[in-house]
Formats: structure tokens, sequence, C-alpha cells
């Protein structure tokens, strides 16, 4: 075990004090078979951003003795998800595979002399919560090679924070959720289903796209909450042109229209933009019968591209979106899927200067079930994962009866997007 011991980081704004306390390597309990050890990242793996996703898992009670479970029952848990526990054959990702080599992940031990409601209540998503990140210990994601991280967080309400950072390029939302709900279960002496990871037949290299566009910038990230009784208003004031337009659609619509409006306020005109969903394309899958267990990145992009000036009409996007989302009707495999990926951003003439706006939706995948033995999250909140860009992600709220957004803008665009009228229309400003 690799100790680090005093290693204090102190935030000024809330001045409490966060404290490393141990830092160890897990490795699979059992080594990862021959036929498994070297992973082919598909068209869609290379084509994500390099980034790490951190989810963060707040809970009311935890006890010291339960740090040894949840280690043990890691260490069972990476034998079923071995691509987490290897290794990108070459750096910079410049070969498209995976080691599965058993190296392991980083677990953070840390104590943190703060209450629980001082993050949970908490709108911003800044350096505070970045403190419960485990790239952060280490200097951020492009200087380690690991491709999952979790860290352990006690405060001293005697409530604690795990957080679970996963590579982009191993999987997306849904494998993240099912490693975790996996891990959870073994915690709690369950023994659920095997993931099936969906490797790629091609083994050539395509470039990462790069979906940022514009300057560098300095960017804003902060939750809002939007209640399902408002978003039931905003549904049907949709529903005259569309039928049944679901939460995440009407959401979706009206953050991106809000975001460019207050872009174009910014900047002083409309700037060429795109509007990314990303979309789940497990249940269309040919090859897999079990949709519920297929790990990787399975999924494409609808877009909507905006070129030109004018009002935009919630129903348009709704409506462009799911055209999209509803065809193919199926795939054979995750090659055709990046293949569809391809095809889509191509059609978009993505160049320079062309700002992008990325939506995903968590809703409804089962996070605050994640029982580790001492009772469900309170509060689970998405991490900042270091992508120099605009994206939106939506969680279910923990009543179930609402959807949290958690927005990343451009600094001086928030400080509009907030005070923008049907932003504040449609959410409410309490998290408890």
């Amino acid at each position: 075990m690799t100790m680090i011991t005093k290693l204090q980081r102190s935030c000024l704004r809330s001045r409490q004090l966060h404290t490393i306390t141990s830092q160890e390597t897990i490795k699979p309990s059992s080594p990862t078979p021959p036929h498994l050890k070297t992973h082919n990242l598909s068209l869609v793996d290379q084509l994500v951003p390099s980034i790490n996703i951190p989810l963060i898992f707040f809970y009311k009670y935890y006890t010291p003795n339960d740090t040894t479970i949840l280690k043990k029952s890691l260490s069972q848990t990476l034998t079923s998800y071995y691509p987490l526990a290897g290794r990108f054959v070459a750096p910079n990702f410049s070969a498209p595979q995976i080691d599965c080599n058993d190296q392991g992940v980083e677990f953070f031990e840390a104590s943190n002399d703060s209450q629980l409601s001082d993050f949970i209540l908490k709108k911003d998503v800044d350096e505070t919560m970045d403190q419960l990140i485990p790239s952060y210990q280490v200097g951020g994601y492009k200087n380690h090679p690991y491709l999952a991280e979790v860290q352990l967080t006690r405060f001293g309400c005697g409530g604690a924070a795990v957080v679970v950072s996963m590579s982009h390029k191993v999987g997306d939302g849904f494998t993240m959720g099912s490693f975790i709900n996996h891990w959870a279960a073994v915690a709690r002496g369950g023994s659920p289903k095997n993931p099936t990871f969906l490797s790629s037949k091609c083994k050539f290299k395509i470039p990462e796209f790069d979906l940022k566009g514009g300057d560098e910038a300095k960017y804003a990230i902060k939750r809002f909450v939007f209640p399902n009784s408002k978003l039931n208003e905003l549904k049907k004031k949709v529903n005259v042109t569309v039928v049944n337009p679901t939460r995440v659609e009407v959401l979706s619509s009206l953050i991106f229209s809000c975001a460019l409006s207050a872009a174009t306020t910014v900047s002083g005109c409309l700037q060429p933009s795109n509007m990314f969903q990303i979309v789940n394309m497990r249940k269309k899958l040919i090859e897999q019968n079990r949709p519920d267990i297929a790990a990787g990145n399975i999924g494409t992009l609808a877009a909507v591209k905006i070129r030109k000036c004018g009002e935009m009409k919630l129903n348009e996007v709704i409506y462009k979106l799911r055209k999209q989302i509803e065809e193919p009707k199926e795939v054979r495999d995750v090659d055709e899927i990046g293949g569809l990926c391809l095809k889509r951003l191509s059609m978009l003439g993505l160049n320079f200067g062309c700002r992008t706006y990325i939506f995903s939706s968590l809703c409804w995948f089962p996070f605050y079930e994640v029982d580790f033995g001492w009772g469900k999250p309170v509060q689970v909140i998405v991490g900042n994962g270091v992508f120099d860009g605009s994206i939106i992600h939506f969680m279910d709220t923990p009543s179930r009866e609402g959807i949290e957004a958690i927005v990343k803008l451009e600094e001086r665009e928030m400080a509009i997007f907030q005070q923008d009228k049907q932003i504040l229309a449609y959410s409410q400003d309490n998290f408890a």
C-alpha cells in the first residue's frame, strides 16, 4: 500500500480541510483469461473524448469497517469488468487497444471536516466538489494511466462520498452504472450477472473527433432542478405539434434554446452551432440478445445544426432529434454503430469555430439503488469530467419527481443563462 500522509488541500471559499489518508492499487481477484487479454476499441470508443466521467454518490451513514468490504468487493468486480484494470497499449491512444493486464485501479481514502449538506445543497460544481474526485489528487486525467479510479471521502458528520471515475474510452454511462451496481451487489454478498464487453472487429485507428470548437474559454458548472410538474407544463406546450414528448426531449430543447440565446448575447451574433444528444443503441443490437449486460460505448449521436438567425421553436428541435433517434431500427454490431456516428458527424460539416452542445441523459439509470450495505445514496451528482466544452448531463432527482441538469457553459454565457426567464420559470432553486 502506498500511503500519502498529511496531503492537505484547503478550499478557502468554504474553509474546509480535505486530507488524503491513503492510496492503494486494487487488482482483480482472479487473472484475466488469455483470450480476453486484448480489448479492441470500437469506432465509437475512439471517437469519444479522452475524458473520465466521475459520479459522486453521497451517503448519510458510513462505518470504518466498511472500507475492507469495499476494497474486497471491488477486486472481485474487476474480474468481470477486466478492461478497467488494464492500460492502453500505447500512450495518447495511438493504438486502438486496451491491454487487459490486471494492473488495477487506484483507490483513495480521504477525510473532509465539512458536512454532507455542504455538498448536496451546493449549486456550483466547482473546485470544492473537485476535491472528492480521485483524478484531482494526481494532477488531472491526462497525467496518469488509470482507466478507473475510486475515492472514499468521510465527512465530519459521519456521512461519506464514494466517487467512481471511469475513462469514457472504456464505456458509456450505462456501462458505468452497470459496473457500480455490480460492485455494490457483490459488497452485499450478491452474485450479479457478468457483463459482455463488445470488442471491435476493426483494428485500424481513426482520429478522435474534436467536439469542442471555438477558442479556449473558462467554464462554469451549475446544477438546476426541473420538477416534473413544470416539465409537464412544458410538454403540454409542445404537445400541440409533437406526439407525446418526453421529459428529456422538452428539457434538452429548452436548455439548448436558452444556451444559444446566451451565447448570441455574449458574442453579438449567432455562431454556427450543433446540438448532440447521446442515444443508447443497446436495444437495437442484433448480435446481442441481452442488451442489459452489453458493456462499452454502445451509442450514437442525434444531431441538430443551427446555421441561421431566428427564433428556434422547441418542437422543431424535438422533431429533428426524434427522427434520428428512431433510425435505424436495428444494427448488426458496434462497428455499424461507429459507422453511423461517422456518417452523422461528416454530414454536419464540423469546422473550427462551430459551437457544440452535448446532451447526455442518465435518467432512469438505477444510480439511486447503489447500496454497498449501509443504505442507498441520498444524492448522486455528475462531477467535472475536465471536458473543455459545453456539456449537459441529466439525472433523476432523489425523489424521482424531477430532473437535475448539470450544465457546463462558458462563464459569461452561464451568467446570462441562469437568469433566462424560461430557465427561471421551469426550474426550482431548491436542492433539499
